[in-house]
């Protein structure tokens, strides 16, 4: 579910940000089921990765975790817009395993955090950079509208999270792996790679899934240790991030030492988002 449109995105930010709080605590929820009713390609992707991550269940209780699906999406999707809010400004999510982020930083190598599209992930990008002191940057393909990215960079940008876009050409890699050598932390998406972007596929839930290797390189050439983050919403501007434990990817890897470390990665994913299958927003 894409909302590249500037305009679209613009007005969506006005109402999250600035709307009275139950609008912006209870619109999404009918967002979600407009979203549900309309887009019936979604509706499928949705329910195939429903099955793919649990398997079948009886027709009533799938069709319940698709709305639950779409429903969520809208919240995190209003909630990261509204990041500015003074709700959000003060929520404090509960971070589960800083110990082994703050155990890889102080090593002075930085870090690469691969997520999913889980919960608000941005979420957790933003309370690393305030919790764990880390200096945290995105890495994100381009979007294709212009202006919508530079309005969603400007509220990560405010709320203490760069982000460091990626296109075609191998040298836009450079400020990441600056970055990384600095002390910083890289947070990059393991569910969605760039159309240019090189993958490998691994086993997720019983099927090949692509995920791809610049992280997992970055990781090799930067000397540091790569470590899950995914992100589950629990509540208005309530959240729960869950570390995992780092992955080692040796210096100068080999193409399966990057298999072995993205199938680490991957299977990580796999146990999250089978316990919290509807707030695994994947619907590319």
């Amino acid at each position: 579910m894409r909302t590249n449109g500037a305009s679209l995105r613009r007005f969506a930010y006005w109402g999250a940000r600035y709307g009275p709080t139950a609008f912006v605590k209870h619109s999404p929820t009918f967002i979600g089921l407009t979203f549900f009713a309309v887009l019936p390609d979604l509706r499928a992707r949705v329910q195939r990765n429903l099955r793919r991550v649990r398997g079948r269940t009886n027709p009533v209780t799938e069709t319940v975790d698709v709305v639950r699906t779409f429903v969520e999406y809208a919240h995190c999707f209003a909630e990261s817009l509204a990041a500015d809010r003074p709700e959000a400004v003060a929520a404090t999510p509960v971070v589960i395993g800083a110990d082994k982020l703050r155990a890889a930083l102080a090593k002075g190598r930085g870090a690469v955090l691969v997520t999913a599209h889980t919960g608000a992930w941005d979420v957790a990008a933003r309370s690393l950079a305030r919790d764990v002191s880390a200096d945290v940057a995105i890495v994100m393909a381009k979007e294709p509208d212009e202006d919508a990215r530079a309005l969603q960079d400007s509220i990560r940008d405010r709320t203490g999270v760069r982000v460091l876009h990626v296109g075609e050409h191998p040298v836009d890699a450079l400020p990441a792996l600056r970055h990384l050598k600095q002390g910083g932390v890289l947070a990059i998406q393991l569910d969605r790679a760039g159309a240019s972007a090189q993958v490998v596929s691994v086993p997720l839930a019983g099927e090949p899934f692509p995920v791809p290797t610049g992280p997992f390189r970055l990781a090799s050439l930067g000397g540091c240790p790569v470590l899950t983050v995914f992100t589950k919403r629990v509540g208005y501007f309530r959240y729960e991030v869950t570390i995992g434990e780092p992955i080692v990817v040796p210096h100068r890897a080999s193409d399966a030492q990057v298999r072995e470390a993205a199938s680490a990665a991957a299977l990580e994913m796999e146990r999250f988002v089978s316990r919290n299958p509807t707030q695994w927003f994947h619907f590319s």
